[in-house]
């Protein structure tokens, strides 16, 4: 077997040079020995796959040891081992039964660790992701070098992360893709009297058909008047009537492990006066965000104007997350928040990032959530996804 055969796009040599010479610049300007991340999911373990195109999985932890010099050194679950086809820029793999759920093993992680860093012999060591590293691995390791000085660098290498190059766009866009076809299929799928976990099966089964990697479908549905809400698998079990609507969330990777996500309502028949009406300004209040997104602006100042926007005209404000970017991981920074007094997202927006932005409302009349992703770019931003902000009849 091959990589050529075995995976659907794999991320280019060059590709991977590029963020390796990217991740050296950094640590020569840190005047770092060694680089170490871990992540244990595709969902939200990203860095992991950014260094070697081989994703954490299934959440047993998968650690990467990235030094000034040579080639990386991976830890991971000998229950998901990695052929050594799929293996570029690594050196070796340590290999033992690892798993989140038996603590103990944090042990092993760190032994392997802290048995490379020895030989290592370093002065400063930087780490990327404080909040995906697990503990029992960093106590470990920290206790083993009280002389060695760790520093957090995820500041630095976040920003290096958010900036998309050409063929990173190429499967970001690919990834829109499978969303917009999905949702021009919609119509052909839900009908009258299927349950909500039948629909997103559906949609779940066709998005791997086109490719997607990951498939993360969250969907709410509702008879007119009232709020839908959108429900994880656990509670979709109600069955849709003639004249229900309901919204859609799709967060899927497509092939080569970059992220998007989308949402529509829909809805059998014309919409309901207040829905439409809602959905309609959801749309305008998008539009009002993108509009913001150039290079140099705080995230957080652009989720302030928009809960002005939607409070003065009577509608739910952002409390939780309105937008945020996305690549390997399906939540990158910069987020945007509102502001808070314990503390604001602190990246700037550039052009190369990739922007996720999604208005949601909820009150005892309905639910709306419309989401699409846009491309930053030096004049303003660019719309990836190519549905139209409307809502979808069935």
């Amino acid at each position: 077997m091959s990589l050529a055969t075995r995976v659907r796009r794999p991320i280019s040599n060059a590709e991977l040079v590029r963020r390796w010479e990217e991740t050296r610049a950094l640590m020569k300007k840190m005047d770092l020995d060694l680089v170490f991340t871990q992540g244990n999911n595709m969902h939200l373990g990203g860095y992991v796959r950014w260094f070697t195109d081989v994703p954490a999985e299934y959440n047993f932890h998968m650690t990467v040891l990235f030094p000034k010099q040579g080639e990386m050194t991976l830890i991971r679950s000998s229950a998901s081992r990695i052929p050594e086809w799929g293996l570029r820029g690594v050196e070796d793999v340590c290999y033992a039964p690892i798993s989140p759920s038996l603590c103990y093993t944090a042990d092993s992680e760190a032994d392997f660790a802290i048995s490379y860093i020895k030989k290592m012999n370093p002065k400063r060591v930087g780490y990327i992701g404080p909040a995906l590293i697990n503990t029992g691995f960093m106590l470990r390791v920290r206790a083993a070098f009280p002389k060695v000085e760790l520093v957090n660098i995820t500041d630095e290498f976040d920003m290096i992360k958010a900036m998309k190059s050409p063929e990173e766009m190429e499967l970001v866009r690919e990834a829109a893709r499978t969303h917009d076809s999905a949702f021009s299929a919609l119509p052909a799928i839900i009908k009258p009297g299927m349950y909500e976990y039948q629909i997103r099966a559906e949609v779940i089964k066709l998005l791997m058909d086109l490719g997607s990697e990951e498939h993360l479908v969250f969907m709410g549905t509702n008879e007119p008047g009232k709020p839908c809400g959108m429900c994880t698998f656990q509670y979709a079990n109600r069955r849709m009537n003639e004249g229900d609507y309901g919204t859609i969330l799709i967060e899927v990777s497509g092939p080569g492990g970059e992220y998007c996500e989308s949402a529509r309502n829909f809805c059998f028949g014309e919409p309901y006066p207040a829905l439409q009406k809602a959905w309609d300004f959801a749309a305008q209040a998008q539009q009002f965000t993108a509009d913001m997104l150039v290079p140099g602006r705080p995230a957080c100042e652009i989720v302030d104007k928009y809960n002005k926007l939607v409070s003065e005209k009577g509608y739910s404000q952002e409390g939780r997350l309105y937008g945020h970017s996305q690549g390997y991981d399906l939540i990158e920074r910069p987020a945007f928040m509102a502001s808070r007094p314990e503390g604001n997202e602190t990246m700037m927006i550039k052009a190369g990032m990739n922007i996720s932005l999604h208005p949601y409302f909820i009150d005892s009349e309905q639910t709306v959530y419309i989401n699409d992703n846009y491309y930053v770019t030096e004049k303003g931003a660019e719309k990836i996804h190519k549905t139209p902000p409307e809502i979808i009849l069935l």
